[in-house]
């Protein structure tokens, strides 16, 4: 489903990501673990196709991923460090522009909200600001 393949990412003199090779099968989870400045967030940031590596591959499906514009990156999920919600925003009106952004809409759209408010347990709080 993923497959890391040497990746390297330097900032001037610092190499932040020094030949990270990796694969996920479908279904699998995985966290990378470090300590402050291990490249924790540069790597994901390469997978996400948000930070272009200066060498190898993030490969999604076997097919090679081509930047922040390309397809492939609806396959993978990133879960930002920080909060990423409009605060003066309903939780109804945060998931309806999130997931606008990915192209859903009307029925599709309300079901996913009703199933992602259903599994954490706040479908009474849809109409609340985060």
């Amino acid at each position: 489903m993923l497959e890391i393949a040497h990746l390297r990412k330097s900032f001037g003199p610092l190499v932040a990501v020094d030949d990270v090779s990796f694969s996920v099968e479908r279904g699998e989870l995985v966290g990378l673990l470090g300590p402050n400045g291990a490249g924790k967030t540069t790597t994901v940031s390469m997978i996400a196709g948000l930070v272009k590596p200066e060498k190898g591959d993030v490969l999604i499906g076997g097919a090679r991923l081509m930047g922040d514009t390309d397809p492939k990156k609806r396959q993978v999920g990133l879960v930002p460090q920080d909060l990423a919600l409009y605060d003066e925003l309903s939780a109804r009106a945060n998931l309806r522009f999130f997931g606008a952004l990915y192209s859903l809409t009307g029925g599709a759209l309300e079901k996913a909200i009703a199933a992602a408010m259903d599994l954490v347990g706040l479908t009474d709080r849809l109409d609340d600001k985060v």
